[in-house]
């Protein structure tokens, strides 16, 4: 079948998810000056992490990406998943990755099936507990940007984030005045994927490389 890897996928997702075993090889230095006590006052978002065949001659996928426009703020030209803060009008958590996908790069919001959520995220330095809800797209559908808050729309494979060579380590310059040094990451296609975004990436890629085999 066609999509078997996607279904294997969605089975580990909703059974056994590795959690923070994933997360902490990816933990800034920072992160671990919290502790679960910090979380819970922090504020609910969601992301979305879509996925989609690669092409129609390959048995690989890809993942969406952006990178967040330049501004004042935390997470300025960051690579991420499309997503933001839950508003009181969101019906789930679900609600708030569809919604946000579509006002940042116009995915419809009943555009791809839900297969399953991953493990939440922490996120000291904005204070936001994050929900990645994954998505599957047989057909990615046309995306447009949103001007204001995103940059550039970007993808990865699978193939691309198991390979242990983009896996890194490097200086990050979070503001003026502060570099962060040997910053676990990943780096692909000359991106630096950092934070919460290669947490989240890591448990994917953890799941991903027992169903991919590799």
């Amino acid at each position: 079948m066609k999509y078997t890897k996607i279904l294997t996928l969605q089975e580990k997702i909703n059974n056994s998810l590795p959690g923070l075993d994933a997360h902490i090889a990816f933990y800034p230095l920072r992160f671990i000056k919290h502790n679960a006590e910090d979380f819970l006052n922090f504020r609910k978002s969601a992301v979305a992490v879509h996925i989609y065949p690669s092409n129609e001659s390959s048995n690989d996928f890809s993942i969406l990406l952006i990178e967040r426009s330049e501004y004042e703020g935390t997470h300025s030209k960051q690579i991420a998943f499309p997503g933001g803060k839950v508003d009181p009008e969101d019906e789930s958590f679900e609600h708030t990755a569809r919604r946000e996908s579509f006002e940042e790069i116009e995915i419809p919001f009943d555009a791809g099936i839900f297969i399953g959520k991953l493990t939440e995220v922490n996120i000291p330095v904005s204070k936001f507990n994050v929900i990645p809800y994954v998505f599957f797209h047989e057909t990615l559908p046309p995306l447009k940007r949103n001007e204001r808050e995103v940059n550039e729309i970007l993808s990865i494979s699978i193939s691309e984030l198991v390979d242990e060579s983009n896996r890194k380590a490097t200086s990050i310059k979070v503001t003026n005045e502060l570099t962060m040094p040997n910053v676990p990451c990943f780096i692909i296609q000359e991106k630096i994927i950092w934070g919460a975004t290669a947490l989240i990436l890591n448990e994917l890629k953890t799941i991903c490389k027992e169903i991919w085999d590799l």
